[in-house]
């Protein structure tokens, strides 16, 4: 699905939870050193990787979650009813596959294989909208990626708070 799909069914999810006071979550993932993968070994190679971890997000996913492409090396997954709890056992599951898994060119990269890092944010009285959900995942990245990549970060209601991950 296209990252209009996911806005659709955010939108939708978030509605539900609100409804029915219903956990959601939503990860926002991103290939990490991408640009170098993709400068040093080709864009075929750089398109390849892509299909890859998207194959790896595909695999560890329930039938209820919803994962979407969202730009360039990003990803975006949509997890209806799912609390922070369960959404950090998912995140992590995604994180150790896509480690795992074979890339060509992989044992190039700064890390020594390709990895990812993930922000997460969960639906709550100050992450009500559907930007508010985006934004709150998108923040949480930058700070994995900030703390050396390859993590999982949480975005909590406190603006200046973060909970660490793994």
């Amino acid at each position: 699905p296209n990252r209009r799909y996911l806005e659709e069914r955010l939108a939708e999810e978030l509605n539900r939870s609100k409804r029915y006071d219903y956990p959601m979550s939503f990860l926002m993932i991103d290939i990490d050193d991408f640009k170098a993968y993709n400068d040093k070994n080709g864009h075929q190679a750089g398109d390849l990787a892509i299909q890859i971890t998207g194959h790896c997000l595909k695999a560890a996913l329930r039938a209820a979650d919803i994962a979407s492409r969202y730009g360039g090396e990003e990803f975006c997954i949509l997890l209806p009813q799912t609390g922070m709890a369960e959404a950090a056992t998912i995140a992590d599951r995604i994180r150790q596959r896509v480690n795992s898994t074979h890339f060509p060119h992989g044992k190039s990269q700064p890390l020594g294989r390709v990895t990812i890092s993930v922000g997460v944010s969960t639906f709550s009285q100050m992450i009500n909208t559907p930007e508010n959900i985006i934004a709150a995942a998108d923040r949480a990245l930058y700070q994995a990626k900030s703390l050396g990549k390859d993590r999982v970060e949480f975005y909590l209601d406190d603006p200046g708070s973060h909970q660490q991950g793994k």
